[in-house]
């Protein structure tokens, strides 16, 4: 009942001038909006990260690749002078380097197109082993997709993507069995993998075939273009990651210049990136909500005069200091939660708005996150700026001689 008088009267007073308000709350809401609404980018853009890479193998996989081909020196793009690479023996070795490791997967690209009778489709030629497809959790939606049988024969069968099933087959016919050319050799069609979008790219223009098919019928060659290994635990990526680069010093020439990537450190690189982008639109908030906070005073101190007379009043029927303290400061913070009420639901539909433009010009869902602790940041922050705000203007009011106030016009 002590502050509901305050604040029955406070809304009084700001309801009187709509206007006056709204435009002295407007700092609050831009601010409180930029920052609710940047925040739930930031944090959707994370969990669609953090979603991604789970349709990818999950935080627990790395990736180890030979040196770059080219290199720049002195402003120019050259060729190395030496040949790296990795091959077969390279799998089993890093299979072997680490009890952590539950499996390594060479990966054998090929460029080039697949074809049957008068159809072409364009499409990524892949090598490697039957375990891909539960390594990815990327299944044949019709089919199967190759065996340890089919890997240790070099059988010439193949696991095509949707897309290219539906380009080379448009009258929807049964795949299984047929054959199409891929590079160049005829492989048996064995299955057709589920559709699958991975950070908005589509992986139905892929085609597996045995790494071993790959490099010998194919390639010509052992080399692989790059291993996906996958670790028994994302708190023992670290420690998979330095026993791997270790032996790729040992085993290779120029072993330390061979890549070893994680998807923790691309994950932490994102992250680095959103937290730079809160950071500089926290600045930008704090500067709005600075400027609102003086707004607010300056408001307050014209509210003071303007009701010199009451305040007066007041104190002669029996007001003491603390209750026209209470009033003005209540009547700051109120305008200040107003404006971050507003600001927290414009900040809610500019996030909506940035993730709805972001999944349609990206081909690919991107959701908006708003969390309890940036709404309640932003509320902490509001009744912040308002109690510095109305402090000076409150402690005027109550040390107005009632007197003198009730002699003013």
């Amino acid at each position: 009942m002590i502050l509901k008088e305050p604040i029955l009267v406070g809304l009084t007073q700001l309801s009187a001038n709509k206007l006056r308000s709204f435009l002295t709350m407007l700092g609050i809401l831009i601010g409180v909006g930029s920052v609710v609404g940047i925040v739930s980018i930031s944090d959707g853009a994370r969990e669609m990260l953090l979603s991604e890479m789970d349709k990818f193998g999950g935080s627990n996989l790395m990736w180890v690749s030979p040196p770059h081909r080219w290199v720049k020196r002195d402003g120019r793009w050259q060729r190395r002078a030496y040949d790296a690479y990795l091959d077969n023996d390279d799998v089993k070795r890093i299979a072997r380097c680490s009890e952590h490791i539950v499996s390594v997967l060479p990966m054998v690209r090929i460029g080039g197109s697949a074809t049957h009778e008068m159809n072409t489709s364009s499409c990524e030629i892949n090598g490697t082993l039957p375990s891909y497809a539960e390594a990815m959790d990327w299944r044949p939606e019709r089919g199967r997709f190759f065996s340890e049988r089919d890997e240790a024969s070099w059988r010439k069968v193949c696991v095509i993507g949707d897309k290219v099933y539906e380009d080379l087959f448009p009258d929807g016919e049964d795949p299984i069995g047929k054959d199409i050319r891929l590079a160049g050799v005829r492989c048996v069609v064995i299955g057709v993998m589920e559709q699958k979008s991975v950070f908005g790219n589509d992986w139905g223009y892929n085609a597996f075939v045995p790494s071993s098919t790959a490099q010998h019928r194919m390639r010509g060659s052992e080399r692989i273009n790059y291993m996906l290994v996958s670790v028994d635990s994302s708190l023992n990526v670290a420690k998979a990651e330095r026993r791997v680069k270790s032996l790729l010093k040992r085993t290779k020439d120029h072993g330390h210049e061979y890549r070893v990537r994680t998807a923790q450190s691309e994950i932490e690189k994102v992250e680095e990136a959103l937290s730079i982008a809160k950071l500089v639109t926290g600045g930008i908030a704090a500067i709005s909500l600075i400027v609102g906070g003086v707004g607010i005073m300056n408001i307050m101190l014209v509210s003071v005069a303007e009701r010199t007379r009451e305040i007066g009043l007041r104190k002669a029927v029996g007001a003491r200091k603390i209750h026209i303290f209470s009033q003005f400061l209540i009547e700051a913070i109120i305008l200040c939660i107003l404006g971050c009420v507003v600001g927290i639901a414009l900040g809610f539909g500019l996030g909506l708005g940035i993730a709805a433009i972001i999944s349609k010009t990206a081909d690919m869902e991107f959701i908006s996150v708003v969390s309890a602790k940036a709404i309640g940041m932003a509320v902490a922050y509001s009744v912040g700026i308002g109690l510095v705000a109305g402090v000076l203007p409150a402690v005027r009011a109550a040390r107005l001689n009632p007197v003198e106030a009730l002699r003013y016009e």
